[in-house]
């Protein structure tokens, strides 16, 4: 098995652009940054309290936490710290490494030796299974022995996992589906309780509610890597001749800042993109559509190197593309299959499909193109009577990038599908949120109907401020920031929860203005010690304001009001004022 993880697990691709320019995951690894959420009565909260040990991922109160959860969002790194995590367990006491990057954080490998086994599974490989122990028969026993051998294996492997302790990993909770609505989570068998499991998700999969708090032992959040800069010197360092390396390197720390790109580098797919992209000659501004676009861009060279531009793109950012042109048809085919698999087919066949969906978007006539450039992947799943192929999209987010895309080319032809969509569950809107931020920079006119249709379907119907309704506070934020990114600047987003900070209350006194009047919840909470953030967007005239107003008049359904802090903030330079004439209500 430890084989098996070095040959699969040890290598990761430095540029989301090209598949063949991988590095030895230890040599280019960073560590990442995890904070510890607290468990309350109703809901998880963050917590400021960073976790840099595997003890204290794994035990609480020196405690073993049976079900561990990971949260973070689209390419935080998750992935990459279990495939970490599983080579530090095989390296056991004595690992070593080419490069220091990781020399002092989850350095602690005894923590892992207390593990007989670490089992490293994939979910959305596993659609429609819910046992644990016959994933792990699926995707490592059969990746290890022969058809022969394999029956002698799983008997060993259930003993195993009966006796002695082991460690569960399961990547992937938001792409996975269980056989049934019954079926929340992967389960181990009453007699593996000495296994411990830690499972990755996106942080809407529990916010939707589907998993209960009672399942939930421990729960961190992935929020990124501690040092994005120090990693963006070492992918450079890949790309470029050693001695222009620290030239291009403070270049590079500047244009990161002239362009506010410090939010996305957070990220190390969105790092990866933004620094291969520089090498290469290509400057972004902090769109996240813009890099989308630049990986399809990238995506389609490889595969058709003609070259021509669009007198008039379907959509702005296309305009200074040179590949994506001559491949039109096939990327609105791909879009049309995103859209549908992600909106109209059943979950267990949104993520990994087969042959049929292929087909029925004509996808079967362009396979060769879709796999050759990257943008699908494929895989043999073997069964008793035959091995078939199901294929996937290079990641989920690229998926969700192009049904979004399809929404900006179809708005006026597919309200009804997003409408029945929103309507299969109350909290459906958590699972389309990065497509909704997608559409902000691509259509902003569909964007703001779509925030108006989440509105309609949750925040009306709430009355506390929950968890669920900061995310869709993050989420419509989010969505602002990048229609800013791309030149929309009157923009009507749909927001009855404010929830503001000082990193947030530009930006959300600006879409102040236009929900007022169905504003619910106004928490205002601010630390004048501070002052007040922007990274995504410059703050414009509020560089020379002296106060920023909340005018209550027109807030008739406003339920709750909670104030935090002084009204003077950052050196007298800002003043937070309240104009109110009317009496409501405090629930």
């Amino acid at each position: 098995m430890k084989k098996l993880y070095n040959n699969k697990l040890n290598h990761v691709t430095i540029s989301p652009l090209d598949d063949y320019s991988d590095e030895m995951l230890r040599d280019v690894y960073m560590p990442p940054k995890i904070l510890k959420m607290c468990k309350e009565r109703k809901k998880f909260t963050k917590t400021k309290q960073q976790v840099n040990t595997y003890k204290e991922v794994f035990l609480t109160d020196c405690t073993v936490n049976p079900r561990i959860f990971l949260q973070g969002e689209a390419g935080s790194g998750k992935s990459t710290f279990l495939a970490k995590l599983a080579l530090d367990w095989c390296e056991g006491f004595h690992s070593s490494s080419a490069s220091d990057n990781s020399a002092h954080i989850f350095a602690d490998l005894d923590a892992l030796q207390c593990y007989e086994f670490v089992f490293h599974i994939t979910l959305r490989n596993s659609v429609n299974l819910c046992d644990v122990y016959t994933m792990i028969k699926e995707q490592i026993i059969d990746s290890i022995y022969s058809p022969k051998d394999r029956e002698k294996a799983y008997e060993l492997v259930s003993e195993i996992m009966k006796h002695q302790r082991c460690l569960v990993l399961l990547d992937g909770l938001d792409e996975w589906t269980g056989p049934g609505d019954q079926h929340n989570l992967p389960t181990l068998v009453v007699n593996h309780n000495t296994c411990v499991m830690l499972i990755t998700t996106r942080p809407w999969k529990l916010a939707e509610g589907k998993v209960k708090h009672s399942d939930i032992d421990a729960l961190v959040q992935l929020e990124g890597i501690k040092e994005p800069l120090e990693l963006s010197k070492i992918i450079l360092s890949r790309l470029v001749d050693k001695e222009k390396l620290e030239i291009k390197y403070r270049a590079f720390t500047l244009y990161v800042k002239k362009q506010k790109l410090e939010e996305l580098l957070s990220s190390p797919m969105m790092l990866s993109a933004i620094v291969c992209a520089y090498a290469d000659g290509k400057e972004l501004k902090g769109s996240k559509c813009e890099i989308y676009i630049l990986l399809v861009e990238s995506l389609f060279k490889k595969v058709n190197s003609n070259k021509c531009t669009f007198q008039q793109p379907p959509i702005a950012l296309l305009t200074w593309t040179e590949h994506i042109q001559p491949n039109m048809e096939n990327l609105n085919r791909l879009a049309e299959m995103a859209f549908h698999l992600l909106f109209v087919n059943e979950r267990e066949n949104a993520i990994v499909f087969s042959i049929t969906e292929l087909k029925k978007f004509k996808i079967d006539e362009i396979k060769d193109f879709a796999l050759k450039s990257g943008i699908l992947s494929a895989q043999r799943t073997a069964s008793a009577l035959r091995s078939t192929s199901s294929f996937m999209f290079i990641h989920l987010s690229m998926q969700e990038f192009l049904a979004a895309y399809h929404i900006a080319r179809n708005a006026n032809r597919i309200d009804g599908i997003i409408s029945i969509y929103l309507n299969r569950h109350p909290k459906a809107y958590l699972d389309i949120s990065q497509v909704f931020i997608f559409l902000c920079g691509l259509d902003i006119s569909y964007a703001e109907k779509l925030s108006r249709m989440m509105h309609e379907r949750n925040a009306l119907h709430t009355k506390e401020f929950s968890n669920n309704e900061n995310m869709c506070n993050g989420i419509v934020l989010a969505g602002y920031r990048e229609a800013n990114a791309n030149g929309y600047s009157d923009i009507a987003l749909k927001l009855s929860h404010f929830n503001c900070d000082n990193k947030n209350i530009i930006d959300l006194h600006k879409l102040w203005d236009n929900n007022a009047a169905n504003a619910i919840v106004l928490n205002v909470n601010i630390d004048d010690r501070k002052p007040l953030e922007n990274q995504r967007i410059s703050p414009g005239n509020y560089e020379c304001a002296s106060q920023i107003t909340f005018d209550l008049h027109s807030c008739l359904e406003l339920r709750r009001l909670r104030l935090s802090g002084r009204c003077i903030l950052g050196k007298g330079k800002y003043t937070i004022r309240f104009f109110c004439q009317m009496c409501f209500r405090y629930v």
